[in-house]
């Protein structure tokens, strides 16, 4: 069986290439949103993309909480 250590070290290159995946995602949201305000997309366009971008930070969000996690797991 592996030590705790073990397994952490193990999960983080999955948690830092889903950081990185989530925040190309975002850049893309970005762009998108940042793009249909230039090009005087409708209003119900905006908000679906103004959506799009917030679930992303969530998403984001959500990752940072499970390094965070492993980061404690490790100073213990």
């Amino acid at each position: 069986m592996q030590s705790n250590a073990e397994e952490i070290v193990l999960q983080l290159p999955e948690l830092l290439l889903e950081q990185q995946r989530i925040l190309c995602e975002l850049a893309r949201n970005d762009l998108l949103l940042i793009e249909s305000a230039r090009g005087s997309a409708s209003s119900e366009s905006l908000l679906v993309a103004a959506a799009t971008v917030r679930a992303t930070l969530y998403s984001v969000d959500g990752l940072a909480d499970r390094l965070r996690a492993i980061a404690a797991r490790l100073q213990r």
